[in-house]
């Protein structure tokens, strides 16, 4: 936390100001001008030079990649034209049509999310940067796969009424008194729509029971599994992109210990983790990168030379670099 005056704080949350600093104007001044630590935002700018040095050129792109109109791409403009007469009219290219869509506002959040670790990372939070590498990298892996198997597409956006209604069912079991504020046949229509989506989910036969099984996500296709699908570059990096994050985003054992430390015979936490941040965003801007090149490509947006100078950019910032030194 950093106070006019120049005076930093390092405490494991932010030092808020008090009710009594703020009951008249004169006391104002005391307020923060900035939250995070100016020291660990210092340090990060020292070590992280290089690519702070590629970062306004990788944001120039990727400005130009995310902020325009949406344009279908040409395959989805060629399936209305080249529809076979026994499809269903519009089935094709209302199905490539949302894949598009999906495929374009995956990539969106996982460039929010770049801009999220970016700010954990430079205040020296690492392990709550890996926490949004993950989420990154399930959508930067859900994108490429929907991109390659458009048909399933529909099932994952009507998974969002199932979603929605196991939501809502949580919500009414501990507040009962909610559903008079829905109106009038809200829930009956979430209902309705949630059921319509789960009838159309696959089902398969337990080889155990013969029993028909109907799957609860909208694919039976596992995380690595659709890494592997797409590249198995991307699945070779599942533990440090995934797997850490989760680690860390959940209660458990393994979590915590990758925040102590021994120093003079005892055990310490790590109050910040300047490593696990640099590391953090090393991975990042490689989710990054594959997010430019696949909108580029799937959009046909025609910035092949600028994808390819932040590509190569890419290799020069983070040459040799590797994980942080961590025991497992």
């Amino acid at each position: 936390m950093r106070y006019p005056g120049g005076e930093t704080g390092n405490t494991p949350g932010p030092a808020y100001p008090t009710a009594a600093r703020m009951n008249t104007k004169n006391r104002m001044q005391e307020l923060p001008i900035a939250i995070g630590s100016f020291h660990e935002q210092k340090r990060f700018i020292e070590r992280n030079a290089p690519f702070l040095l590629e970062f306004p050129n990788l944001n120039a792109l990727t400005k130009k990649v995310f902020i325009r109109r949406l344009k279908l791409p040409v395959r989805a403009e060629a399936a209305d034209e080249q529809r076979l007469p026994e499809e269903v009219p519009g089935l094709a290219a209302s199905t490539e049509r949302l894949t598009a869509r999906i495929v374009f506002y995956l990539g969106r959040m996982a460039a929010d999310d770049f801009g999220e670790i970016l700010t954990l990372a430079g205040n020296g939070r690492g392990f709550g940067a890996y926490k949004i590498v993950r989420g990154m990298y399930e959508r930067v892996v859900t994108a490429l796969y929907l991109e390659k198997n458009p048909a399933e597409a529909r099932a994952f956006a009507e998974s969002s009424a199932i979603t929605r209604l196991n939501f809502l069912n949580r919500i009414l079991e501990d507040s009962p008194g909610t559903e008079s504020e829905l109106g009038p046949g809200i829930l009956q229509s979430i209902q309705k729509d949630a059921a319509a989506a789960q009838a159309k989910r696959k089902q398969s036969i337990c080889s155990k029971c013969h029993q028909p099984i109907t799957q609860e996500a909208w694919t039976r296709v596992s995380l690595d599994a659709m890494a592997k699908a797409v590249d198995p570059s991307l699945a070779v990096l599942y533990p440090p992109f995934y797997l850490e994050g989760t680690m860390q985003a959940h209660a458990n054992m393994f979590g915590i210990e990758r925040r102590l430390f021994c120093k003079d015979g005892a055990i310490s936490y790590k109050e910040t983790s300047e490593d696990e941040a640099r590391f953090a965003v090393h991975l990042g801007h490689h989710l990054m990168i594959r997010v430019l090149v696949m909108q580029n490509k799937y959009f046909n947006l025609g910035h092949d030379e600028d994808v390819q100078r932040r590509a190569d950019a890419f290799v020069a910032v983070w040459d040799g670099a590797g994980p942080p030194d961590v025991p497992l």
